[in-house]
C-alpha cells in the first residue's frame, strides 16, 4: 500500500514578511516589501492621477498600507491588498478634485475645444525623430490613457501595463470576471481609437493596416 504525500501549500514569500514585521516591528522588513512594489504601485499611481502628484499619493499608500497591516489577514496576496490600496487612494484623491472643480464650477467633463489644449490630434508636420523615441512613445500613451475614464485606465494599467491576472483585479476592483472581461475589452478599443491618430507619427507602417 503506497503512501501518498500531500505536500503543503508554499507560504506567500510576501506574507510571511508581513508576519515577520508584525512579530519583531523591524522596519528594514518593511523596506523590502516598499522596495519591491514602490515602482509598480508608483507606476499605478501614475497613470491614474496628475503624474506631479503621483510621488506623494505613493507615498501616502506605502504608508495605508503600514497603518493597516495588522488587518492584513493573507488571505489574499499582498499585491493584490496593496493595488487595492492604491486603487482607493487613487479614486478618493481623483473625487476629491473633481469636487474642487465643481465647486469652481470646472467641468472635468467638458470637451475641450481642439486647439486649445494638448489634447487635439498632433500636428503631422512635427519632428517624427524626436516622436518616436521610447520617451515620446511613452508620453503619448500617457496622454491617451487620461482621455480615457478613471476605471478604463485602472482597468488598462492592471492587466496590460501590470500583468495581473483576471482574477487579481476581480478582487482588487470589486467586480465579476465577466465584467471585468467585457469593460478591459471596451477600454482597450477605446485606447485604439484615441491613439489612432498617433500610429503614422510613430511608425508609418503601423497606421496602414489597421486589421493585420
Amino acid at each position: 500500500m503506497s503512501l501518498s504525500i500531500i505536500s503543503a501549500p508554499r507560504l506567500d514569500p510576501d506574507v510571511a514578511l508581513v508576519r515577520q514585521f508584525r512579530a519583531t516591528g523591524n522596519p528594514a522588513v518593511f523596506e523590502t516589501l516598499f522596495k519591491k512594489y514602490q515602482a509598480p504601485v508608483f507606476h499605478l499611481v501614475y497613470r491614474m492621477v496628475n503624474g506631479e502628484e503621483a510621488y506623494d499619493l505613493t507615498q501616502e499608500v506605502f504608508y495605508k498600507a503600514l497603518r493597516a497591516l495588522p488587518a492584513f489577514k493573507g488571505n489574499c496576496k499582498f499585491s493584490t491588498w496593496l493595488f487595492t490600496i492604491a486603487k482607493n487612494t487613487c479614486l478618493n484623491h481623483i473625487r476629491e478634485n473633481k469636487r474642487r472643480d465643481e465647486v469652481e464650477d470646472y467641468s472635468l467633463n467638458e470637451e475641450t475645444p481642439q486647439g486649445e489644449s494638448g489634447r487635439d490630434v498632433p500636428d503631422e508636420d512635427a519632428d517624427v525623430s524626436r516622436i518616436v523615441e521610447i520617451r515620446e512613445l511613452q508620453r503619448v500613451v500617457d496622454k491617451v490613457l487620461s482621455q480615457l475614464t478613471t476605471e478604463q485606465r485602472l482597468l488598462l494599467t492592471l492587466r496590460d501595463f501590470q500583468q495581473l491576472s483576471y482574477e487579481e483585479i476581480v478582487e482588487i476592483t470589486d467586480l465579476s470576471m465577466v465584467n471585468v472581461k467585457s469593460k478591459l475589452h471596451r477600454a482597450r478599443l477605446a485606447f485604439k481609437q484615441k491613439f489612432q491618430p498617433y500610429l503614422g507619427l510613430i511608425s508609418p507602417d503601423l497606421g496602414t493596416n489597421p486589421d493585420r
